[in-house]
């Protein structure tokens, strides 16, 4: 008996030994990558003595004597806090997720390497100036310098997953343009969809799907250009796999600036929200501060592996960007030779396709071939998105030269609006409305995009067996879309259609509906004069101006209707409701349980489940929901499974609103009061590995769940998809509000924090104050820095 005891003991005791060895070892893996911020850190290359000072929240200001410190410490200081997310980006860009995560990931590595990338960034750092290379050089060379420093110390998804970093090269971060132009076009999936649609409704009902330019509110209505003197069965899963890793760049976004004369101290107010996936933690954006005394001080954010700031501010200027809708791909049906599938059809000629042999290293697994094909316009793509029956090659803005590094080099250095719209001439693949505001008192938008000049109705695929649809061109930057020091004191934008229809040439159709951009509009029509508080005040504000739209058309049917008992006691809830989708607004829940119903009605009996996920919530059913609103008739309105009845949208508003009452009724309860908009619409931010639940468990990967307002058609923007209803999955990537007199008073926020590492006290710790619309004020003068900064960081010459 004695000899059991002593042997359960025994084991007892092992059990004990490893669990806490367990725990030892995790907390070992979560934390050895957390810095000291305090440390004071030799470097090889640097010329002289670098201060890092972080603030309370672990935003870092670098001072540095000149550019080659500056970025060298950049890149150190940069991998600290973010270098599984820069591998992560750079593997995305380069087709080489496979080798971290598997087969799974071989139909993503294909379509990117399909993109060429690399080829534009060799383009790219050739025609680049070498003082801009050198600093990318430099910032190269700090992250390496770190991955040497760091050793066995790394990140602790380098251990689950069972690798090392590489050296960081200057490719790295050049391709990080073609990522971003990539991740930012519209056309990839709305003109695909429209095909795969076609095949199923035939191509005059498909035409209904295109948006009507005249519904849009364009932000410059009345814009002519002067002429210009200087002239798989699952592949299709590979382009959404950016978005499940949270790397989704310029998905939405606001912009406005206000001239000195409507501003509170006479000079103009930027102010900034670039709408992008909320979901994923640490969020895309990085903050920082870069000083070299007498000759640089600018401040904002960087996209993790590039050494600029993207969108920010220095002492001269403020400048935020949007996302523009430009139809930057074509897609073209070719005429494939039966004899040789490697031949097309152009112009009566058989031409040979371009091939090349793709090699996917895959974790676990041996190597892996697969062949990517190449027309004179682009990859063969019909394989990436579903597409059998036939051959769809495609030409795209990202494949020709652009220099949007170059751009956030000159952006930081710019002194007024002027340097600002120079800078702006590279920047052009990556498509935003640019908005800027000097010191001067100047504001000024501009697009910048690369808009190419082609025939034909470029929002459906076109015939690739002549070269008539080829592009010729793209239309010249000074006759692009731009408004400077307008009589009305304002400019804004909110990716709505960019030139009225006097404006010659053709930018896209697939332009967000201008709600957000006409609530905008109607919130600085209010008053005369802003101050810092009224601009936050516009950026968290939850008024819809697109559910006002949608219940002023459906009220008076919902009003003469006969309805009884639950659904009109909703209906008294919500009938003189203002727009306003706070997260206590049971009405905000109704509109959008109705709103999903009504889209569902009118989309589900055409295209059935499967085929309406192409387009559900997305912006074309937005454009049909547009002009449903707008009193055009639209044949899909028709349920086609009563043939012997002709339906109309009044038809549908009904059974829609009881089948919303009930739907809420089933899933949240008969107590209307337990329908508030917050506890059915909440944001998790979740660690791109949160997905496998132990990992989640054991390393924190999550935060929230949080309360949130708001959708995708207000301001303040919460956005879910229509598949996983009412998850938050996008909205703003950061909130800036600038003030161009006195710096150290704009006012900044982000959704996450600095720290990538989910055991830094720098991870989400800016979420609470995110989602309750609250903001940090920001350090820009080297006084008030060094008055919020318990850190101080010091790298010396080794």
């Amino acid at each position: 008996m004695k000899t059991i005891r002593i042997i359960l003991w025994t084991l007892l005791g092992l059990v004990l030994a490893c669990l806490v060895a367990s725990l030892v070892l995790v907390r070992h893996i979560s934390y050895r990558a957390i810095p000291d911020y305090n440390a004071t850190i030799p470097m090889e290359g640097l010329q002289g003595k670098v201060q890092v000072l972080r603030d309370t929240f672990g935003i870092p200001h670098i001072f540095a004597e000149n550019e080659a410190d500056l970025y060298l410490v950049t890149g150190y200081v940069m991998a600290q806090d973010r270098l599984w997310q820069m591998d992560l980006l750079r593997r995305v860009a380069q087709g080489r997720l496979s080798e971290i995560f598997g087969e799974g990931m071989i139909g993503t590595d294909q379509l990117f390497r399909a993109l060429r990338i690399e080829d534009k960034s060799n383009l790219i750092m050739v025609r680049t100036e070498p003082e801009i290379m050198a600093c990318i050089r430099a910032f190269s060379e700090g992250v390496n310098r770190y991955i040497e420093d760091a050793g066995r110390d790394l990140p602790f998804e380098f251990s689950l997953l069972h690798y090392k970093p590489e050296p960081w090269l200057p490719l790295h971060t050049v391709n990080l343009i073609g990522y971003m132009s990539w991740s930012s076009s519209s056309s990839w999936g709305n003109e695909t969809t429209l095909y795969r649609i076609s095949r199923l409704v035939g191509e005059e009902k498909t035409s209904e799907l295109i948006p009507d330019p005249d519904l849009q509110t364009p932000i410059f209505p009345d814009f002519v250009p002067m002429k210009d003197s200087r002239s798989g069965p699952d592949m299709q899963r590979a382009s959404e796999v950016i978005r499940e890793l949270g790397l989704q760049v310029f998905m939405g976004s606001n912009n406005w600036a206000v001239s000195g004369r409507r501003s509170f101290n006479g000079v103009p107010i930027v102010c900034n929200d670039m709408h992008l996936q909320l979901n994923i933690a640490p969020g895309i954006w990085y903050q920082m501060h870069q000083v070299i005394p007498g000759k640089l001080n600018v401040s904002g954010i960087v996209l993790p592996g590039t050494p600029f700031i993207n969108v920010g501010h220095n002492d001269s200027i403020a400048w935020g960007m949007t996302y523009v809708s430009v139809d930057d791909i074509d897609f073209y049906l070719e005429t494939i030779n039966p004899s040789d599938t490697n031949q097309y059809l152009l112009d009566g000629k058989w031409m040979d396709m371009e091939t090349r042999v793709e090699t996917f290293r895959v974790k676990g697994g041996e190597r892996v071939t697969r062949i990517n094909r190449f027309t004179h316009r682009g990859p063969v793509i019909s394989y990436f998105r579903g597409i059998g029956d036939r051959v769809v090659s495609m030409r795209w803005t990202g494949n020709d030269y652009s220099n949007e590094i170059r751009t956030a080099y000159l952006l930081d250095r710019a002194r007024n609006i002027h340097d600002f719209a120079e800078a702006l001439r590279t920047w052009t693949t990556i498509s935003t409305n640019s908005v800027c505001g000097d010191a001067a008192g100047n504001i000024a938008l501009y697009v910048a995009a690369e808009v190419p000049l082609c025939p034909g109705n470029r929002s459906l695929m076109m015939p690739g067996d002549t070269s008539l649809y080829d592009w010729t061109g793209y239309v010249p930057f000074e006759q692009l879309p731009h408004g400077v020091n307008p009589p009305e004191g304002f400019l804004a934008s909110a990716n709505n259609r960019s030139a009225g229809p006097d404006y010659p040439y053709y930018i896209s159709s697939w332009y967000a509906v201008p709600g957000r951009y006409d609530r905008i509009l109607e919130m600085i029509s209010e008053q005369e004069v802003f101050s810092m508080d009224d601009m936050m005040r516009m950026q968290a504000d939850q008024k819809s101006a697109w559910a006002g739209k949608v219940m002023r058309v459906c009220n008076p049917v919902l009003n003469a209707a006969d309805i009884t008992g639950g659904y009109l006691a909703a209906y008294d809830r919500i009938h003189a409701w203002d727009g306003t989708m706070n997260p206590d607004a049971v009405q905000a829940s109704l509109f959008e349980v109705f709103y999903r119903k009504l889209a569902e009605s009118v989309f589900l009996d055409e295209l059935g489940e499967e085929s309406y996920r192409l387009l559900a919530g997305g912006t074309i059913e937005e454009g049909v929901m547009d002009r449903i609103l707008e009193g055009q008739e639209i044949s899909w309105c028709d349920d086609v499974s009563t043939p012997d009845t002709s339906e109309s949208f009044r038809d549908l508003v009904v059974p829609a609103w009881k089948e919303a009452v009930d739907w809420l009724a089933e899933n949240y309860g008969p107590d209307m009061e337990t329908w508030k908009w917050g506890d059915l619409h909440t944001l998790t931010m979740k660690h791109a590995l949160a997905s496998v639940k132990f990992l989640n468990r054991v390393f924190r990967l999550e935060r929230g769940p949080y309360r949130a307002g708001g959708a995708d058609h207000t301001v303040c923007a919460y956005t879910w998809s229509a598949l996983n209803p009412f998850a938050v999955t996008n909205g703003a990537s950061q909130r800036h509000v600038y003030n161009l007199l006195d710096p150290d008073d704009s006012r900044i926020i982000m959704p996450t924090g600095v720290s990538g590492i989910p055991a830094s006290n720098f991870f989400c710790n800016q979420s609470d104050r995110y989602m309750k619309n609250q903001y940090l004020s920001e350090s820009f003068t080297r006084e008030k820095v060094e008055r919020n900064a318990p850190y101080l960081e010091t790298f010396i010459p080794r």
